[in-house]
């Protein structure tokens, strides 16, 4: 199962909130973007952290220098997730992820626009990076560009830590990044351009949430099926379905020396035992 995550890239103050309210029963994690924190500071984080005690929070900071410093009083005021580039300094990305454990908090490196991403990757998962997000920006994608080979590349990594994707994923290419190993969906405009946003939040949570059913999903439920089968052919046995040759032997001789009263008798007198069996299976089940 992925998690959802709800961009809010407005400026104004109060339609972030508005919006927010609409979508956070519907997603997992409320993303403060770059633009929308640049323009309205720490106040809104406080803001939305108070309203939405039960979502995560994204405070997308995009951080190129000074980690520990510029991260720190976000973490202080509630975020639980920050975000520092790539392309940054190592000892930049450090610092951010150096602070994110001092709080009990996660720290995302963006890969957006970084040249080698696989090198930087395996990097900063040496660090400790908690998360590492493939991003596609706006302008890249103007251009024609989409995140899903750099996901593909980054989750074949299996670097251990988490994998975050956002670049114009929508309702009908969630299932595509979750079954590439997303483990966290970044949906923008998809939600918050849409007729209804709770609505478009619930769908793309609902896709997101139902898991990789065509990569790992049949193989979780295989031991159910086996369990299912074996249940299925107990009760068949139960029900008198055995095999001929589990007839005990002697019961051709018995009937042979009984009398015939007793051969008219028996199938009656045998009949409970028989299906004393079958008529508790329901009991049983019903545990």
């Amino acid at each position: 199962m992925a998690q959802t995550q709800m961009a809010l890239d407005s400026l104004d103050f109060d339609a972030t909130v508005a919006l927010a309210t609409k979508v956070a029963p519907h997603v997992d994690i409320l993303e403060i973007g770059t633009p929308c924190i640049k323009h309205n500071g720490i106040e809104l984080l406080k803001t939305l952290r108070s309203k939405f005690p039960n979502n995560k929070i994204l405070v997308d900071l995009k951080t190129m220098d000074a980690g520990f410093y510029e991260a720190e009083p976000f973490y202080k005021a509630g975020a639980d997730i920050c975000t520092v580039l790539g392309c940054a300094d190592i000892g930049t990305i450090k610092g951010v992820v150096d602070v994110a454990n001092k709080y009990g908090k996660q720290a995302q490196v963006d890969l957006i626009n970084v040249g080698d991403k696989k090198a930087r990757a395996l990097e900063v998962a040496k660090l400790g990076a908690h998360i590492i997000g493939v991003h596609t920006g706006l302008d890249q994608q103007a251009a024609g560009q989409t995140p899903f080979a750099d996901l593909a590349m980054i989750t074949g990594l299996n670097t251990g830590a988490k994998v975050s994707v956002a670049g114009g994923v929508k309702a009908a290419t969630v299932r595509q990044v979750v079954d590439a190993g997303a483990d966290i969906v970044v949906a923008g405009a998809a939600i918050y351009g849409a007729a209804d946003p709770a609505a478009s939040a619930a769908e793309i949570t609902g896709l997101a949430h139902a898991g990789n059913a065509s990569a790992g999903g049949m193989g979780k439920l295989l031991p159910w099926a086996l369990i299912a089968g074996a249940v299925l052919l107990g009760l068949y046995l139960l029900k008198g379905g055995k095999p001929a040759e589990e007839t005990p032997a002697a019961a051709p001789a018995a009937v042979e020396q009984a009398a015939p009263a007793a051969d008219a008798a028996a199938p009656a007198e045998a009949a409970p035992t028989e299906t004393a069996p079958a008529e508790a299976a329901p009991a049983e089940e019903a545990k």
